[in-house]
Formats: structure tokens, C-alpha cells, sequence
């Protein structure tokens, strides 16, 4: 029976349609007064059958439209969906909006374009900085097509042109004396009329605290009657002195009801929005941080989108695994980080402990029919492991909230996909010695002779095999190992130089872990002193390569 399930499986991934978008952003300056110019974006087809496309907008000033299927070059017949820029009544400033193209019968369907309108382009009218003696700033705005830039005739002010338009501006206190510091920049021979301008620059030079709210803006996305949500902003002093809030401190508010309330000191604020009472629409409200700083008290908009209830959203190609530096294939057994929308209108949850649940906060993942383990659960994220039986190949994945069926995400898994776990984002792996400290990175470099432990994700089925979500045997139980051949290699493998390479003492599950492996090696002689790349392999198949600081 298993066997005629998978073959029912394949043959209805095969003969479903999986929608493909060229482009999901779209940045379009519009002048003021006037509809944009109408944008195109291609839909593929990368599966079978044929695909129904429907367009629907977030916002009245999009008007999407399906075309009748034409001709992608290479790409072979495409669809394209027409977006109608009716912004002739929009006031002067940046807009955003989002395309849903969806087919319920499509694989990794809906998927999204995000188009953002800069009604009178993004060239501002005009900057303000403040730094510290010796100190600089930088901004940029972007033009429509290659600008000429002029500077005043101030020393403390210079401008490049870079990709894409870019103009950057650097400023640069060296020598000035405290006080206010005026210049331009002017702008000529862009082919948008809006962007040729001048505009003016104020520089600040002062001795006084500066305060910078990090981030300078917080966008919350919410569905009608979830939870509420909250965010972060840090601040800092950029500035001389010692910063304090004013009295006032810090304080919200918005333009529509009491959603947005803020707490917090000069170590940190947390912002929380809370949907409660409010219907689907974008709010807008605005934090204010009262100081001591020469920038006084500084604004921090924030805007609110309650979206209307839909099924739970996994995005097209947001599965990647955990920590990695990519998605693409995925190995039975790996560790999965999920992205997309309303996976679960309560707050975040982790995993209470091991054996791993299937059932987290009314949430479950199905990787081909098959439930999988569950890590953490939020709103907009799913942790989870993929069986390590889970059938090879192309598949699908699916979240269910609370009996609700979401869209089917394509996933493609592979008996191993080797990956170092990665140390805050690379580019070194998170290795240690037998002790557990790190190393392998410039404050602790390895050396030949060096026994370490390196982490990974990945490496498939092991010996004794270990049911998914559950905790790897721990002496004095047989611990669960990878019996394909193993290598790791040191240095950059070129015709001319074949890198030193050292067979592992043990390849296998963590023990007490779920889904996390470990190599153990000896650094071997030869390894060039520096930083140098590693790389491993198993059964053949290469992992991706990092850094390793070798003494």
C-alpha cells in the first residue's frame, strides 16, 4: 500500500502545474499628477498541465490583469500579468503595494509582487545631518537613468555616481568647527524630469549626544484577529557626551485608534502593535524618542497592514536549511527553516522538548502527506525536520493551521545535502575543541595536531537509523553514525594543487540532539596558515566551503 500511495503521490506532483514569477519587485517613479507607466511580469509554468491565473491588488491604485499567453524566448510560453499604475491621485511620496497571482490547482501558488511607487521619484528635496567633530555621514537616492552631479563649492561634501543610478553623498567633518554647515547638490540630466533638481545639504558639526533609532523605520504585518506583535528599536549615540531621554521620553501615536503603544529607556524601546477591534487596512502611527541630543527629539514611523484572514502561506522557494548559506535541495533527516504568512495567529512557540511534536500550537507540516517534526512555530516562521524516510525527489510541502489547509510549496529532497552550520552568518562553521570552545576562527585559530568537533547538517540516514524528532543515541548506547566515506579538505582544490585532506574519526548524528551532526577530525600537516577554505565531502558529494583560521 505504501508503495501505490507514493505512486499516486508522484503522478498527481507530476501532472500539477507550478507557477513561477520572473520578477516579485517592482520599483516604478511616477510624476505627480500622473499614472504610472504599466509593468509586466512574466508567469512560467515549471510543471505540468496548465496553469488558471487570477490577480488580485492590496491596494485601489493597482489594477492587475491577466494577458493572454504569450512568448518567453528560451524560457518557452509564459503568461503575463498586466499591473496598471492608477496613481494620478496619489500626493507626492513612496507607496506600496501587493499582486497576488494565485491558481488553486498550481503548485507554489499564490506567490507575490511587491511594486513600490516613488510618486516624484526619490531624489529628496532636502538633507540634514548631524555628527561629531572629525566625524562623517553618508546617504544615497537613486535616479531614473545616468544623472550629472554638481557639488557647492564645500570641501566637506563629495558625491559618486555608482550602479543603477546610485548618487552617494559622503560627508566629512575633518576639521570643522562646531556650528551649521550649508551646501548642495544639484542634479541634471536625468531622463525623469522630477529627479533634476537641487538639493540642499545641512551639516550639523556638534559636540552634543546624537541620537540614531535602529531601525529608522518598523512595518508590522498582521492578520485580523491574531495576536499582538511587538519590535524592537536600539539607540545609540553617535554623537559626544552622555545621551538621556527627556522627560517626555518616549511616546506613540497614530492617526486611527490606540493600536500602538511603546515602552522603553535609552537601552532599548519595544513597540507593540495590537490589532484588537481593527479591520483589514494599512495604519499609520509614528514613535517619538524625546532627548538630550543635538537631533532633539527623533520620529520613527511605523506602519501597521491587517490583513484579512486567508489559509496559511508557504512562499515559493522559502525553504532553506537551517543556518546555511542557501536553499535549494534538501536531505532526509534536515533541519528546515520555513517563511511565508499566517502559519498561526498565536504568539511563537518552541518545542517543549525531545521526541519532537507534529502538533505545535494547532500547527502541522506535512512534507509530501507525511507529518514532519516541529521545532518552532510563528506567524511568519516554521522550524521543522524533514522525515528522514521522506521519499526522494521532487515533492511538496504543506502547513496546516488548525484544520485549514495552506498552498502546496515544491521541495526537492536528496538522501544527503552536506552543510556546515554556520557561525553567526559565516563565514567560519561553529567548530570546537574536545573541550567545547570554539574555534576556528581568527581569535582561535586551529593548528595541525588539533582534534575538533564541526558541526553540520545534512548528512542523511545513519547506522543504528534514529526515528525522526527524536533525541541521537548518547553513550553508552551505539551512537548513530554515517557509514559512506568522509573526507575534509583544507584549501582551495585547483588542476595544480589537490588540498590535504584528513578522514574523520567519527561522522554522525549529535548525540542528544535532533537533526544536527558532527564531524570528528585531527588537523592534518600542510595546512596553510591564514585564513583558508574548508570543505567536506560524503559518499562524493561535496558540502559548501567556509573559512577556517588556521595558526
Amino acid at each position: 500500500m505504501r508503495f501505490v500511495f507514493f505512486l499516486m503521490l508522484a503522478a498527481t506532483l507530476n501532472a500539477a502545474p507550478r507557477l513561477r514569477l520572473l520578477q516579485t519587485v517592482l520599483n516604478v517613479p511616477v510624476v505627480p499628477g500622473n499614472n504610472g507607466p504599466s509593468q509586466t511580469v512574466d508567469a512560467l509554468n515549471a510543471g505540468d498541465g496548465q496553469l488558471h491565473l487570477q490577480a488580485t491588488s492590496s491596494v485601489p491604485w493597482l489594477a492587475p490583469s491577466i494577458g493572454p499567453t504569450d512568448f518567453c524566448g528560451l524560457l518557452g510560453p509564459c503568461i503575463p500579468v498586466q499591473i496598471a499604475l492608477q496613481t494620478s491621485s496619489l500626493a507626492k511620496g513612496t507607496y506600496t503595494g501587493t499582486i497576488t497571482v494565485s491558481d488553486p490547482n498550481a503548485i507554489d501558488a499564490p506567490q507575490f509582487v511587491t511594486v513600490t511607487v516613488a510618486v516624484g521619484g526619490s531624489v529628496p528635496d532636502k538633507l540634514e545631518f548631524f555628527v561629531p567633530p572629525d566625524g562623517a555621514a553618508a546617504s544615497s537616492f537613486s535616479t531614473v537613468s545616468a544623472p550629472n552631479v554638481a557639488l557647492s563649492s564645500s570641501p566637506w561634501l563629495a558625491a559618486s555616481v555608482g550602479t543603477a543610478f546610485q548618487v552617494r553623498l559622503v560627508l566629512t567633518a575633518l576639521n570643522l568647527a562646531p556650528g551649521d554647515y550649508n551646501g548642495s547638490v544639484t542634479i541634471t540630466g536625468s531622463s525623469f524630469a522630477p529627479d533634476n533638481k537641487t538639493v540642499s545639504v545641512l551639516l550639523h558639526v556638534t559636540t552634543q549626544p546624537i541620537l540614531r533609532a535602529i531601525p529608522a523605520t518598523v512595518q508590522f504585518r498582521i492578520p485580523q484577529g491574531a495576536n499582538k506583535q511587538t519590535a524592537q528599536i536600539g539607540i545609540a549615540n553617535a554623537g559626544q557626551g552622555t545621551l538621556t531621554l527627556s522627560s517626555s521620553g518616549v511616546t506613540a501615536s497614530t492617526a486611527t485608534g490606540n493600536w500602538l503603544s511603546v515602552q522603553g529607556n535609552v537601552q532599548g524601546i519595544t513597540v507593540t502593535a495590537d490589532p484588537s477591534g481593527l479591520s483589514p487596512n494599512t495604519y499609520s502611527g509614528t514613535i517619538s524618542i524625546a532627548s538630550n541630543a543635538a537631533n532633539s527629539s527623533v520620529t520613527v514611523p511605523v506602519q501597521l497592514t491587517l490583513a484579512a484572514q486567508t489559509p496559511p502561506v508557504a512562499t515559493s522557494s522559502g525553504l532553506i536549511a537551517n543556518d546555511t548559506q542557501g536553499g535549494g535541495a534538501l536531505a532526509q533527516g534536515d533541519v528546515v527553516s520555513m517563511f511565508g504568512d499566517q502559519f498561526t495567529y498565536g504568539d511563537p512557540q518552541n518545542a517543549a522538548g525531545l521526541p519532537l511534536l507534529t502538533n505545535l500550537g494547532g500547527v502541522q507540516v506535512f512534507v509530501n502527506k507525511q507529518l514532519a517534526p516541529l521545532y518552532y512555530v510563528s506567524p511568519t516562521q516554521i522550524n521543522f525536520e524533514v522525515p528522514i524516510d521522506a521519499s526522494l525527489g521532487d515533492g511538496t510541502v504543506q502547513v496546516v493551521r488548525s484544520g485549514q489547509t495552506g498552498n502546496l510549496a515544491y521541495i526537492n529532497i536528496k538522501s544527503l545535502v552536506p552543510n556546515f552550520l554556520l557561525l553567526n552568518g559565516g563565514p567560519y562553521a561553529i567548530m570546537t575543541t574536545a573541550t567545547n570552545d570554539l574555534t576556528g576562527i581568527p581569535s582561535h585559530p586551529v593548528k595541525a595536531g588539533d582534534a575538533v568537533v564541526i558541526y553540520t547538517i545534512g548528512l542523511g540516514p545513519t547506522s543504528p537509523s534514529v526515528p525522526s524528532g527524536t533525541a541521537s543515541p548518547a553513550p553508552p548506547n551505539t551512537l548513530a553514525q554515517v557509514t559512506s566515506a568522509s573526507q575534509v579538505c583544507f584549501g582551495a582544490q585547483t588542476p595544480f594543487f589537490q588540498p590535504p585532506c584528513a578522514t574523520p574519526f567519527f561522522v554522525g548524528l549529535s548525540p542528544g540532539f535532533v537533526g544536527l551532526y558532527q564531524i570528528n577530525v585531527v588537523i592534518p600537516q600542510g595546512v596553510p596558515s591564514g585564513n583558508t577554505p574548508v570543505y567536506f565531502l560524503v559518499n562524493g558529494v561535496s558540502s559548501d566551503a567556509v573559512q577556517l583560521a588556521v595558526q
